[in-house]
């Protein structure tokens, strides 16, 4: 079987893509799985790529690369001796979210439940939902999956009404694992490591519920 490619997507910084790409990325690799990071982000001033994040860590970070132009569905089948690759897509080019869902195997969405934009969160559903038109049968290609994973929620959040109506009439539906809003994600992502370098107990919990139920969907679509 050829690499399973994993794509976290949004139209929107600062949504928690990068800490859940990092750490899930380390969370397969500790499982025995060879991991490949890639990073479709756009590059400038500001910091917590994760180009930035494997520059910091050491020779036990995943390997990283970096594809700054629309062409990750292009590049990626041409990759070998990797299990795994994760894709970390987000910002305002819908060229590259395109290509970062045709390349994806399983498409996650993070979305915050009290700060979400709907509009962007819509703007990748549309680009999911027309990929899996293209690729259902009589096609060839298997049709992609995708599911929302609610990112740095709080104690007290409450996924929004716009929010909540946009994910029920989604044509997916979501992880019921997800991130919360906690010190030890924004310190491991500083440190070029992962919450399982930390003590952070309910973190690494989280992180695990998170890869446990992606590999489930993965075995059920025959990855």
């Amino acid at each position: 079987m050829g690499m399973t490619t994993i794509g976290l997507v949004q139209r929107k910084d600062d949504v928690g893509t990068t800490t859940i790409a990092t750490n899930l990325a380390v969370t397969l690799r500790n499982r025995g799985d060879s991991v490949l990071l890639v990073d479709a982000g756009p590059q400038g001033p500001q910091k917590g790529t994760v180009r930035d994040w494997s520059a910091t860590g050491d020779s036990q970070t995943p390997e990283t690369i970096g594809v700054d132009r629309p062409v990750v569905h292009e590049k990626l089948p041409s990759i070998e001796g990797f299990d795994v690759a994760i894709i970390d897509a987000t910002g305002k080019l819908e060229e590259m979210t395109i290509s970062a869902i045709k390349a994806s195997d399983l498409t996650l969405v993070p979305v915050q439940p009290s700060t979400a934009d709907p509009k962007k969160v819509g703007q990748v559903i549309d680009c999911i939902e027309t990929h899996q038109a293209l690729t259902e049968a009589p096609s060839n290609e298997r049709r992609p999956a995708a599911r929302f994973v609610i990112s740095r929620a709080t104690g007290s959040s409450r996924m929004g009404e716009q929010i909540q109506q946009i994910v029920s009439e989604a044509p997916f539906g979501r992880l019921d694992a997800g991130t919360s809003q906690r010190v030890a994600y924004a310190r491991a992502l500083g440190e070029g490591a992962s919450v399982h370098e930390t003590g952070d107990k309910e973190a690494q919990a989280e992180v695990k519920a998170i890869t446990d139920e992606i590999e489930q969907i993965l075995r059920a679509d025959g990855q």
